[in-house]
C-alpha cells in the first residue's frame, strides 16, 4: 500500500508556491526516445490527486481538518479568555490572604486546562495522520483494480513508480506550474488509470476521523472482560 502522507494527497493539488516560483520561465520540452516496449511508469500521486475518488478524499479530509480546528480554536479562545480575566482580578483578589489563595487556585486549574489542551491538540494531529492514511488506503483498494486492467490492456512487462523519476516544470493553467515526468508520454499510464477509475462509478466508504481515545477505551475494556466459558 503507498505510504503517501496527506501532503501527497492534498499537496498535489494545490503546488506549493516554491515550485511556481522556479517554474516562471518553462523550458523547451525534451525530445523523448523511443517508448522502452512493456515498460509503464504511474504516477500514484497525480492519479490519488486528480480522480474523482482521490478529490473527494481530500474534500473529506479538509472538512474534517476544519472540524478539529474549530473544536481547538473555540477551546484555546476560552483559555486565553480567562488568562486575560486572571490577570485583569489579580490585585484586586490577591489583597487578602484567603483570596490569594483562591486566585492561585484558580491559576493552577488554568494551567492544568492548558496540558489538557496541548494533550489534545497532539492527540487530535495523530488521529488526523491516521485518518489519512486511511483515506489513501481507500482510494488504493479502487485504484488497484483499475491498474491491473490498464497494465493488462497496455501489456506492460512492468510498473514503474514515477516517485524515483526526475521531473520538470512548466507552465500551467491559471499560472501555475506543472510537474512533468522525463519519461516518454506513451509509457505513462497515470491519465488511463484515472480515467478507468472515474468510469467504473466506485463510491468510497464513509470516511470519519479516527478516535483514538475511544479505540484505547475500547481496548482496556476488552483486556479487563473476563474470560467467557465454554
Amino acid at each position: 500500500m503507498t505510504k503517501t502522507s496527506l501532503v501527497a494527497l492534498a499537496g498535489v493539488l494545490a503546488l506549493t508556491a516554491a515550485g511556481q516560483a522556479f517554474a516562471q520561465t518553462s523550458p523547451t520540452p525534451p525530445t523523448f526516445g523511443a517508448a522502452i516496449p512493456g515498460q509503464c511508469v504511474l504516477d500514484t500521486g497525480k492519479a490519488l490527486a486528480d480522480s474523482k475518488l482521490g478529490q473527494q478524499a481530500n474534500a473529506r479530509l479538509a472538512q474534517l481538518q476544519a472540524q478539529v480546528k474549530a473544536e481547538l480554536t473555540g477551546e484555546s479562545e476560552a483559555l486565553q479568555a480567562e488568562e486575560k480575566q486572571l490577570q485583569d482580578t489579580q490585585k484586586t483578589a490577591t489583597a487578602t490572604e484567603a483570596g490569594k489563595k483562591q486566585w492561585e487556585g484558580k491559576v493552577q486549574a488554568w494551567a492544568q486546562k492548558g496540558e489538557i489542551w496541548q494533550r489534545k491538540v497532539q492527540l487530535r494531529e495523530e488521529e488526523m495522520r491516521y485518518t489519512t492514511q486511511i483515506a489513501i488506503n481507500s482510494v488504493m483498494e479502487k485504484m488497484i483494480p483499475q491498474i491491473n486492467t490498464v497494465v493488462t490492456q497496455k501489456q506492460c512487462s512492468m510498473v514503474v513508480r514515477a516517485d524515483g523519476l526526475l521531473q520538470y516544470q512548466v507552465g500551467g493553467p491559471n499560472n501555475q506550474s506543472q510537474e512533468v515526468l522525463y519519461v516518454n508520454p506513451a509509457m505513462d499510464i497515470t491519465a488511463s488509470v484515472v480515467q478507468k477509475m472515474d468510469a467504473s462509478g466506485e463510491q468510497l466508504p464513509q470516511i470519519n476521523r479516527v478516535n483514538l481515545e475511544q479505540q484505547a477505551a475500547q481496548a482496556q475494556a476488552a483486556q479487563g472482560a473476563p474470560a467467557q466459558k465454554k
